[in-house]
């Protein structure tokens, strides 16, 4: 079997593992604990999924021109790095679900800052799914996984106190990793209230962490903590990646790194132009944040996070006359640099939660509350100007050097199913980036 062993040449000459020096000690993943795993007809037998929520493609640029990163420069540099297109709206939740899945929101209908259908509220994030995850579909085909932080496969093939779909849950990234560690050192972890000890490696590991989205949304995407931030989570990756070599795993894995969306920074308010001019056309407006109902005579509602806001019209405003005017109206306003109908919405792909428009701010702009103006740099996301985020691919099955072409977020998922030699996800509508990929005969 012909494995490129680029761990060992680049990754761990930059990374000072903390379990690297005990690789000589016998490993409790022995031949014959392996041995009752399911055939793997794939190029890999696990795959290390790195989800970082918030990674902007030019953070990556940026630190990797400067040197910095090593470990996950040196996996870009032995695979390949590319930018994928996220779902719409670029929020965390919905691209997670689609990452998750394969499928678009219109499939999978996990939605955020939308009016609730059934109760007619505006509601926030959600951890609704109406598809199968890639957690779910391995389960199924006798697979096991590890979901350290990865919530959206919580309950969706992965929970507290499962050995064969374990989910844990930390405070920080560095607990995280110390859980992928210690399941890759066959050790119990915490899960819940108690230890689990895994039944074997794990196929499939992911492990998120929201540091830096948590970082870009309270000081904006040029905040210096947002770069010292991603260096310590390079140095727990390089902690995952040390694990899986002392584990014996490292050429038989593929190590994915994604994130869900970028980020934009923001400092003004748009909403008092944009609900006068709708007002000033004679149409009643509201703009509702979470849990709220809009009044029975409002002919236009808006709910927003901060970069782009749904429009949903009732009465005079939703007949074709109503919808033509706020539409010339909406697409003459220059806070705005976004306007989505429906037409386009439904070629996104995204769910018909999403309402009639999708308007999208214009930084500085975004749809904040006037009183909440201070001249501080915030930062936020779900428009256009945030929906591609960085994907990097190396290890097994990988061709060094790959370029992809008009990758997506519903990609991920079929492809990381096709390296392990497995179905993808019921519901995937996404493709296997087989340019990305070795030809599997050299495996054999």
């Amino acid at each position: 079997m012909r494995r490129r062993s680029f761990l060992a040449a680049t990754v761990a000459a930059s990374v000072v593992g903390t379990v690297g020096a005990t690789v000589a000690v016998n490993r409790p993943w022995s031949a014959p604990a392996t041995a009752v795993a399911p055939q793997h007809s794939g190029a890999a037998r696990h795959v290390i999924l790195i989800d970082w929520d918030g990674v902007a493609p030019g953070y990556l640029d940026a630190l990797f021109a400067a040197g910095e990163l090593p470990v996950l420069r040196a996996l870009a540099d032995n695979g390949g790095r590319s930018t994928v297109s996220c779902s719409y709206k670029a929020i965390s939740n919905p691209n997670r679900s689609s990452l998750a899945t394969g499928a678009w929101p219109a499939i999978h209908r996990n939605t955020a800052y939308v009016l609730a259908p059934d109760t007619g509220r505006a509601i926030g994030q959600t951890r609704r799914l109406d598809a199968e995850t890639i957690a779910q579909s391995l389960r199924r085909q006798n697979r096991t996984v590890l979901a350290a932080g990865w919530y959206i496969v919580q309950k969706r093939g992965s929970d507290y106190g499962d050995p064969a779909g374990l989910y844990t849950q930390s405070e920080s990234w560095e607990e995280t990793v110390d859980a992928v560690v210690g399941v890759l050192r066959g050790e119990a972890v915490r899960s819940g209230w108690r230890g689990v000890r895994m039944r074997r490696i794990p196929d499939l590991i992911a492990a998120y962490t929201a540091d830096v989205d948590a970082i870009g949304h309270r000081e904006g995407p040029d905040s210096p903590r947002v770069r010292e931030r991603l260096l310590a989570l390079d140095t727990g990756l390089g902690r995952i990646v040390d694990a899986a070599r002392w584990a014996g795993i490292a050429e038989q894995t593929t190590f994915a790194f994604v994130s869900d969306h970028g980020m934009t920074g923001y400092t003004e308010t748009l909403e008092p132009a944009v609900l006068g001019a709708i007002r000033h056309a004679g149409f009643s407006v509201e703009r509702l944040y979470s849990g709220h109902l809009p009044l029975a005579e409002t002919e236009v509602v808006l709910t927003a996070s901060p970069r782009a806001a749904n429009v949903y019209l009732r009465g005079r405003a939703a007949t074709a006359a109503g919808r033509a005017q706020l539409a010339e109206i909406l697409a003459g306003l220059d806070e705005l640099e976004g306007v989505h109908d429906r037409e386009h919405l439904d070629a996104l792909g995204a769910a018909p939660e999403e309402g009639d428009f999708v308007i999208e701010a214009r930084p500085p702009y975004a749809f904040l509350d006037p009183a909440a103006v201070d001249g501080r740099t915030r930062g936020g996301h779900a428009s256009a100007r945030e929906g591609h985020a960085p994907l990097i691919l190396a290890g097994a099955g990988i061709r060094p050097g790959h370029q992809l072409r008009q990758a997506t977020i519903v990609d991920v998922a079929p492809t990381l199913s096709h390296l392990l030699g497995a179905a993808p996800p019921a519901h995937a509508q996404g493709r296997v980036l087989e340019e990305a990929l070795e030809d599997i005969s050299s495996f054999e």
